[in-house]
């Protein structure tokens, strides 16, 4: 890091004159931008202006709300931080604030500030430019841009602050966000200052508790009033939600009120196949009788006690899994259509009290059941959600499989507000195998996944976050790429996001860290996209030597291994990525890299003992080699639970996530049953 910085010092703050312009060199506009995480649209750099921070004043229009009050609030800690002074000079002024009718902001004339009308999620979309040499103006047709212009400020301005001196470019920026929301589900408190300092904009509400239901009284729900507020002060749109309907025991719904417990055994949902693993007993979670009035009742006394506390938008879940209420009546249109319907009316109900109250159908995430009815009746003011179902929208395609559905997207491109929680943010992907928590760092996948969203017409694109400890050690580089791509798909390269990534994380050699991410990013999507973690943990290769099924590159947990060499290559790739990642001060990189190196090498020695038992009869020669692909596999599976392990050990001592286990578990048993099937195989 110091090495960036004493040439930042030099670039930046070379003047003798305090107060006066100079010209930015194309190379110094290089390095400048790689502080800014996402990059903005337009960008224009030419000057900049070095001053004593105690020079610099930071104002607000007339008038200005709370998230512009905070925007220029972000600015002064930045002040506070680097020099600790408070920014309230005369030399130099920064000024934010919404566009007034005319055009101007505090009686300053923005040039194409007409532009902000035309731009894609325009309400989101800001200007930065300067007035004269002694102004900066950020600004925007509401106080969502202003937030986004402040962010991109602070970014560049952060890197070239001392004590003694901030440069701050003249820039002229024309941006706005490719998808309208962007962010995660599951994440701690904390996490919303660094979310939003990114310009990621949305997150599920983990806190969201609903008060334990009594027949005949009214319906209550408690939820974090300061958290939303300090969220909203941000631009940042945290939402409350009603959990799916067939988890409505755990608030005594059916105790309270029987009648609406699903008739039959088929009412039950079940749970997910990764919730039933060690030491997690199925449980018999019952969807609700959805036809039943009462439901719609109750959910609308919960909406418009959520509304009454400041929330305007609420996520509504449908039962979790394929479930269905024997009654004559929930038969007659489907679970999931009545689920719908329920939330429906009671959001009808609730907007009579609260009539800007928005909800989104959160559809339930393994199913797709009568989901043409769901969106036919839905009205158009209703959003739709959709999670864990990439592995049922993957049509194969090559080089990378193609991700489509033609009934959501049709909706989609008609208008129908659209979003799916499946951005590749962790190596499972999809929450129904949430059991394997192991590293992954793939800006390709991440980026590969935004964009077939974003040709889907999708609105929104969040990743799910199933880490409770570690989380922004683990994920941060791909939360960050989900920033960066949400945000303008068409700006950096994966290397080109790497370097600025490392950068901002401090790392000595950001073009190292880039190199790294240019040689690992493609080989963690063929890993951690085929068929994984499926194929250790629900049997599938040991299902295929008990069966001596034929082995097919292309498909399953080979799908993005299309020769037999491509193990091998793909293998000193790895080798070659670790030597460079050890050199880096960080270890974090080079112990995922022996991670995703070991299950390169499972896969390798998986394929090749597969195809061999296959074969009815061996060879004297076939034999010997069946014998030591067998050793071979034991060492890889070794080396893959060790690596695991380095990885997580180096985390911390904390207690581990069961989950780190279940992936050395799935692993070492996977190789312990092929090992047993083929134990018995001779030459002929």
């Amino acid at each position: 890091m110091r090495r960036i910085t004493v040439a930042l010092v030099s670039l930046f703050c070379s003047s003798n004159a305090f107060g006066g312009t100079e010209p930015v060199k194309q190379e110094a506009k290089k390095l400048w931008l790689r502080h800014v995480l996402p990059l903005p649209h337009e960008i224009s750099i030419s000057r900049k202006v070095v001053l004593r921070p105690e020079d610099v004043s930071i104002k607000l229009r007339e008038g200005a709300t709370a998230i512009e009050m905070q925007a220029a609030e972000e600015l002064r800690l930045l002040f506070k931080e680097k020099a600790d002074v408070a920014p309230e000079g005369q030399a130099f002024e920064i000024l934010l604030g919404v566009l007034d009718s005319r055009g101007r902001v505090a009686g300053n004339t923005v040039r194409d500030a007409e532009r902000l009308e035309t731009l894609p999620n325009s309400p989101q979309a800001y200007l930065i430019q300067p007035v004269g040499s002694k102004k900066l103006v950020l600004a925007a047709l509401s106080p969502k841009g202003v937030w986004n212009a402040a962010a991109t400020l602070r970014q560049l301005m952060e890197p070239h602050f001392t004590k003694e001196t901030v440069a701050i470019p003249l820039a002229r920026v024309v941006d706005w966000p490719d998808f309208q929301e962007r962010g995660l589900w599951n994440f701690p408190k904390n996490f919303v200052p660094w979310l939003a300092s990114l310009k990621l904009n949305f997150g599920k509400m983990s806190s969201t508790m609903l008060h334990q239901v009594e027949r005949g009284k009214p319906n209550h729900v408690t939820i974090d009033v300061e958290q939303i507020a300090n969220a909203r002060a941000r631009a940042f749109n945290l939402i409350p939600y009603i959990i799916h309907l067939n988890f409505l025991h755990v608030c005594g719904l059916t105790k309270a009120y029987p009648e609406l417990a699903g008739k039959g055994d088929g009412a039950i949902a079940g749970q997910y196949f990764a919730h039933r693993k060690k030491g997690h007993p199925q449980k018999a979670l019952r969807a609700p009788c959805a036809s039943n009035p009462i439901l719609a009742q109750v959910i609308a006394e919960w909406m418009a006690d959520i509304a009454s506390q400041g929330a305007n938008d609420i996520s509504c879940w449908l039962t979790e899994r394929p479930a269905q209420c024997q009654c004559a009546e929930c038969l007659r249109d489907g679970q999931f259509v009545w689920e719908a319907r329920a939330f429906v009316t009671a959001w009808q109900e609730a907007r009579k009290k609260h009539p800007d109250l928005i909800i989104r159908l959160f559809l339930s995430t393994t199913t797709n059941e009568k989901y043409d009815r769901v969106l036919a009746e839905a009205p158009p003011e209703v959003k739709i959600e959709r999670a864990c179902a990439a592995d049922s929208f993957r049509t194969p395609q090559s080089p990378r499989h193609l991700f489509r559905t033609p009934l959501f997207d049709e909706y989609a491109a008609k208008g129908t507000w659209m979003a799916s929680y499946d951005v590749p943010i962790t190596a499972n992907g999809a929450v129904e195998t949430p059991e394997f928590k192991v590293p992954e760092s793939s800006a390709y996948r991440v980026r590969d996944f935004v964009q077939q969203l974003h040709d889907r017409h999708h609105a929104g694109a969040y990743g799910m976050l199933a880490w409770v400890h570690h989380n922004r050690k683990i994920c941060g580089y791909n939360i960050s790429a989900l920033a960066e791509w949400s945000w303008n798909l068409k700006g950096r390269s994966e290397e080109e996001f790497a370097i600025a990534w490392a950068t901002r994380n401090g790392h000595r050699d950001p073009e190292k860290v880039g190199e790294w991410a240019v040689a690992m990013g493609p080989i963690e999507f063929d890993v951690y996209d085929s068929d994984f973690p499926t194929c250790y943990s629900w049997g599938k290769a040991v299902t295929m030597f008990k069966e001596k099924q034929h082995p097919v590159l292309g498909e399953g947990m080979f799908r993005y291994y299309l020769s037999a060499d491509d193990f091998d290559r793909k293998a000193g790739v790895c080798r070659d990525a670790l030597k460079l990642a050890e050199g880096f001060e960080d270890p974090y990189l080079a112990l995922e890299t022996k991670v995703v190196f070991s299950y390169a090498e499972l896969a390798g020695c998986i394929y090749r003992l597969a195809l061999l038992n296959w074969k009815t009869q061996l060879t004297a020669q076939e034999a010997a080699q069946f014998a030591r692909l067998r050793d071979l596999l034991k060492a890889a599976g070794d080396r893959n639970a060790e690596a695991i392990a380095a990885w997580r050990n180096s985390l911390g001592d904390d207690k581990w996530h069961r989950r780190v286990q279940s992936a050395i578990d799935a692993t070492l048993d996977t190789v312990k049953e092929i090992l047993d099937t083929t134990s018995t195989t001779e030459p002929n």
